[in-house]
């Protein structure tokens, strides 16, 4: 199946939420840390993976002030993201390396921006959220380190999106509805000044247009990873956003915040204070037609370029000589002791008297030899 509407507007608020969360509140923190080695099954074998004691990472470089991790320190020697096919995975606070470059016994560090509020998107109903579910606490104070976060669990403080309910209301003439879309989030906050920090930045945020940036612009990959090596939110919307183009955006109708009671709140999740907070989207669309798939205005600020795999030259890679080089697979002849030019042919042997013709006698010397006329 593609992806349809609902799917759009559940990762289209999403990434806005963190965003807004991120930028109007500076709901973060930079921490230079070391990383735990960590036993991970999921992973293919020549991967291993390296956990700090924080999630989620920031991964929106639009935050001010934000140290998007891009590099790490193996054993002191600095490498960086797009180099020896090292991946992060910014949702479990993590780096994942091949196994060629670390070992278990290496010391791995990094600097990163961890999230006051991770933002999760969930199928699980509020009793299941506050009743059958126990969480890791992710403290960013006075946390006794003794290894990373375990993958994969959910960590709180965090904010657990779903979507409730939805119906098309008739707008216009023409076959265009209203779509009214419900989304609640639950919140586990650490405080309750912290809790109250994040209802009024929502609050506040009645009436605001968010770009429907559309399911396929998710900016993480399978490994968690940035799918190209870079993520700006303000830019991705600014691509988006369309004002002639109603379609392009989704409407905040509605905020509503509310708290649960703190003494069911210590009975469920002691420590943790509870809210929620009920958002309602307006979108004007034709649902009976064909599904709208929204298209950028432009291409992205900066054109990032995915991450080379490790071992990767661009270029010709000239193939190394061997130790031995020869450059014939054949030995030259030797030249033979007796050579004969043809076969069975023997030269005849000179003679040992030579006569240069029968009965011819050579003349006599000149001592012998008197001058018939000696007058002139």
């Amino acid at each position: 199946m593609k992806p349809q509407f609902q799917h759009q507007i559940v990762t289209s608020f999403a990434l806005w939420l963190d965003h807004a969360i991120l930028s109007r509140g500076e709901a973060f923190q930079n921490i230079e840390s070391t990383f735990y080695y960590q036993n991970d099954e999921r992973l293919d074998p020549e991967f291993i993976a390296f956990a700090s004691p924080h999630k989620q990472w920031v991964t929106d470089s639009s935050i001010k002030n934000a140290r998007v991790i891009n590099s790490i320190k193996i054993n002191g020697q600095t490498v960086n993201r797009d180099q020896k096919g090292v991946r992060y995975d910014y949702n479990n606070g993590r780096v994942i390396l091949p196994r060629i470059l670390a070992s278990e016994a290496d010391t791995v560090e990094g600097i990163y921006a961890v999230k006051d509020f991770n933002v999760y998107i969930t199928d699980q109903t509020e009793e299941e959220l506050l009743i059958e579910t126990k969480f890791d606490k992710n403290s960013r104070f006075d946390q006794e380190v003794t290894g990373g976060v375990r993958a994969y669990d959910q960590v709180v403080p965090a904010v657990f999106l779903s979507y409730e309910e939805g119906y098309n209301a008739p707008f216009a003439f023409g076959g265009e509805d209203r779509t009214i879309s419900s989304i609640r989030c639950v919140v586990f906050a650490e405080s309750s000044f912290q809790l109250d920090g994040l209802f009024s930045i929502l609050k506040d945020l009645n009436n605001i247009a968010i770009a429907n940036v559309g399911f396929n612009e998710h900016p993480l990959n399978e490994f968690g990873d940035l799918k190209f090596g870079s993520y700006d939110y303000k830019d991705l919307s600014d691509r988006y956003y369309n004002r002639e183009n109603t379609q392009s955006v989704f409407h905040v109708d509605r905020v509503g915040v509310s708290k649960l009671n703190d003494k069911v709140a210590r009975k469920s999740h002691p420590g943790l204070y509870i809210g929620f907070i009920d958002f309602q989207l307006n979108a004007f669309r034709f649902p009976r037609g064909e599904l709208f798939e929204p298209k950028p205005s432009r291409p992205p600020k900066e054109q990032s370029v995915p991450m080379a795999p490790f071992g990767l030259v661009l270029g010709p890679q000239l193939p190394n000589p061997p130790s031995n080089l020869s450059l014939f697979d054949f030995d030259l002849p030797r030249n033979p002791e007796n050579l004969k030019l043809g076969i069975n042919i023997e030269l005849p042997k000179p003679p040992k008297k030579l006569t240069l013709g029968s009965n011819i006698e050579l003349p006599k010397s000149p001592e012998q030899l008197k001058l018939q006329h000696q007058s002139f």
